[in-house]
């Protein structure tokens, strides 16, 4: 990552080259003209000496060489023009039009075709001022900075360098081009001492494999830390993020994500959302928080998983192979949706255990055990395990009844979402109400012809649309078959008998927003609606 932030260093060499070095040289009194010059002669009004033709002066280990120059002694200023050459022991050498030294005041400007160059770095510009008093170097009208060596540029409209504080601000379309990153921004300030890098206004950091983007950031070159902040992004080929502040510290391999945190895997096909992110690639895991949305893209539907808290698990080569997720989780997909205290998804293996009073709906069956298993195949549900006090219930239309199969363990297998076979294996127990449809008038009338109750060791049934088709007794079965006039009370329902449909996620959006956001959601949005049509 710091090979984006040469930018830094060209600013930091360059500017204490020119700068500094130029300090130094108002430490002597006077500048001395060298002899050589073809002509010069004073004139008596202004005190100045005017100067012609091989013109070379010199202050302690600088050297200014120029066509003319009116040099003043009594106010202490230089002004001189045509081929400006100034070389400080052969390691920076700077070039102008003109140029005017104001000892006295402590202040010095370059005009015209300003080019500065040391052993690294060159700067070009139109213009460039120097105060030694407030130790501030501006140009305002246009600064490019060029590597010697390197193909590494910088440029900007506004340029200010403060030497003693070593600290560099660019502002205005600026630009740095390097040799693996691109980076634009509108102001970016640097600090050599605390080797901190500031970035203010829309920010882009590109390379050919990935896009940066943010209004306000920062880095740490001495650390190698940074943030990106106000509308954060990442955009890789297979990876997307976004945030309102992106943390990354390199020594640690740890990226931190904050507010309205979305982060896209096309690779893998999952996606995170929430309100806080931290990623670990040394530990190999990420978890989020609040509002934590995760997603499993697939062909025909997408897997959401809402909880208190998310966690993915990832191989060495950034493969998940493990999701948890913890308190108040919740499922939602197509026709299928759950609810549990607690969730483990092995990723690898296609399993999924849901823990704590887990409860699967499926289309209009709704499942509920101590525990359930879910098995995947081709990345669709294949089986449900049921531990202990296993349910699968359906609602009996316009009636308060309920189609009832019970029993120790259950295995329902789906057809996609669809239930198609249950066995059930110990105590099993299936109440189910016998119904017969007529034709009448176009109009199918359902007569329900009483409750069937029928106890067994082993049951296997049939499933089409949800509805009981075919059954299995096995070992000694148990049966009666209530009139619906006689249906005896206490075998309406089985012992772990519960009908919990208002808990059904209706969809991904009603699982992360508690009832008063809900609230909040809709109130905004009768109001943006009833602004738009007054």
């Amino acid at each position: 990552m710091k090979t984006k932030f040469n930018i830094f260093k060209i600013a930091l060499l360059l500017g204490s080259a020119i700068f500094l070095s130029s300090g130094n040289a108002f430490s002597q009194d006077y500048f001395e003209l060298l002899e050589g010059s073809d002509d010069i002669r004073l004139d008596g009004k202004t005190g100045n000496y005017i100067v012609k033709g091989n013109v070379i002066f010199k202050k302690e280990n600088t050297k200014l060489y120029c066509d003319s120059a009116y040099y003043n002694l009594v106010q202490s200023n230089i002004r001189a023009y045509g081929n400006i050459h100034l070389n400080k022991e052969d390691t920076l050498n700077m070039f102008c039009d003109s140029i005017f030294f104001d000892t006295k005041k402590e202040y010095a400007k370059m005009y015209g075709n300003v080019r500065i160059r040391d052993n690294e770095y060159k700067l070009t510009t139109d213009s460039l001022d120097y105060d030694v008093k407030n130790d501030v170097g501006i140009y305002k009208n246009k600064g490019l900075i060029t590597s010697i060596s390197s193909s590494d540029s910088l440029s900007s409209v506004i340029g200010y360098f403060y030497p003693n504080n070593k600290q560099f601000n660019f502002r205005k379309n600026v630009v740095y081009k390097g040799e693996e990153f691109t980076v634009k921004s509108d102001t970016l300030q640097f600090n050599a001492n605390s080797e901190k890098a500031f970035f203010y206004g829309p920010t882009y950091i590109t390379n050919e494999d990935m896009k940066m983007y943010c209004e306000k950031g920062w880095y740490n070159l001495k650390e190698d830390i940074g943030v990106l902040e106000h509308n954060a992004s990442i955009d890789r080929e297979n990876l997307k993020i976004n945030a309102d502040s992106l943390f990354y510290s390199a020594p640690d391999s740890l990226y931190i994500a904050k507010r309205k945190v979305r982060i896209v895997d096309t690779t893998n096909k999952i996606g995170f959302q929430g309100d806080y992110a931290i990623n670990d690639d040394k530990k190999g895991y990420a978890f989020i928080t609040g509002h934590a949305l995760a997603k499993q893209f697939e062909d025909e539907d997408t897997l959401y998983i809402h909880a208190d808290t998310l966690y993915n698990y990832a191989d060495s080569s950034g493969k998940p192979t493990m999701m948890q997720a913890y308190n108040k989780v919740e499922l939602f997909r197509g026709d299928m949706q759950g609810i549990c205290d607690s969730l483990v998804y092995d990723k690898a293996n296609g399993e999924m255990n849901m823990f704590h009073d887990p409860t699967l709906w499926a289309q209009n069956a709704q499942l509920t055990s101590d525990t359930i298993s879910i098995y995947e195949k081709d990345n669709k549900i294949h089986r449900a395990f049921l531990r202990k006090n296993g349910l699968v219930a359906t609602a009996v239309d316009s009636t308060n009844y309920y189609n009832q199969v019970a029993g120790t363990l259950m295995n329902a297998y789906f057809d996609s979402t669809q239930i198609k076979r249950v066995d059930i294996i110990g105590n099993a127990k299936t109440l189910y109400f016998l119904e017969e449809e007529d034709e009448k008038d176009t109009v199918i009338i359902v007569n329900r012809q009483g409750m069937n109750r029928i106890y067994a060791s082993n049951i296997s049934l049939g499933f089409v649309d949800g509805d009981i088709e075919t059954a299995t007794y096995r070992d000694k079965p148990d049966g009666i078959v209530y009139p619906m006039s006689d249906i005896d009370k206490k075998e309406e329902r089985v012992d772990q008998f519960i009908w919990s449909i208002e808990k059904r996620p209706l969809s991904w959006q009603d699982m992360i927003y508690s009832e008063e956001e809900k609230e909040l959601i809709l109130k905004t949005f009768e109001r943006l609606k009833h602004s738009v049509l007054f």
